[in-house]
């Protein structure tokens, strides 16, 4: 009897053993997002005080991305960080946007030269593509070469040589660049970290009445970088501001 009692039990214990082990198994997905989650809020964390401090939301996603969303002076701002969308950038694309409502005419857009030159590049090769093929090149330039046409190169006295070897302003109302780029937004511009290079692809604009932001960030996740982006973004869209008050 207690041999049969002792084989009876068997598949019972057999059976308890299975279900702890498919218990643990169904769970371990769900341990694994919370880890995921608990690594991305580490390492992030400078840049969510950032968005607090800003009364701003701070959402990190998967694979080093992230979205930074909230108000301007009254105004809606949203920054991003994802897999880039522009052929020139690797790594990661920070942006960012901020629509100011301003009314003002003239854009300007600010890019290191290394840039411009390699837009250029790019320019007289579709020229040449489009031009040999008697095709329109409409509808196929990216806008960052449009830019190139429709802006000139502006510069003027005060920045130093080592500022106008770094970047190039492109602009269709050189007064407006002048007084937009004032001497506290060139230091910003000029006091990056070790990780950005003077072929670091960024590039900072003021068109129709909004302030834009492109630039490649490590892929790994460079918080001192993305931390002067975001103090260089609101330097200009608050320059933008002051700028429309006069």
């Amino acid at each position: 009897m207690i041999i049969k009692s002792a084989f009876l039990c068997t598949p019972a214990m057999r059976r308890l053993a299975h279900s702890k082990v498919k218990a643990g198994t169904m769970f371990a997905p769900l341990k694994n997002v919370l880890k995921s989650v608990t690594r991305l809020r580490a390492r992030s964390s400078p840049l969510a005080e950032w968005a607090q401090n800003h009364s701003m939301t701070f959402n990190p996603m998967m694979g080093g991305a992230y979205a930074l969303s909230g108000q301007w002076q009254g105004r809606p701002v949203r920054i991003q960080c994802l897999a880039p969308s522009r052929p020139f950038i690797q790594g990661m694309e920070l942006m960012a946007r901020a629509d100011l409502g301003l009314s003002q005419v003239g854009n300007v857009v600010v890019m290191n030269r290394r840039l411009k030159d390699l837009l250029e590049a790019q320019s007289r090769a579709l020229y040449s593509k489009y031009t040999d093929d008697l095709q329109t090149m409409a509808g196929v330039v990216p806008e960052e070469v449009r830019w190139l046409a429709m802006y000139r190169d502006a510069g003027w006295v005060g920045p130093d040589r080592r500022f106008w070897n770094q970047y190039a302003v492109l602009t269709d109302t050189p007064e407006l660049a002048r007084r937009w780029i004032d001497s506290e937004t060139e230091q910003q511009l000029m006091a990056w970290s070790d990780s950005v290079i003077t072929e670091t692809p960024m590039m900072f604009m003021l068109q129709r009445g909004k302030t834009y932001m492109r630039m490649q960030v490590n892929r790994t996740g460079d918080a001192d970088t993305a931390l002067h982006a975001f103090g260089l973004f609101d330097r200009i869209s608050q320059r933008a501001m002051e700028i429309a008050a006069r």
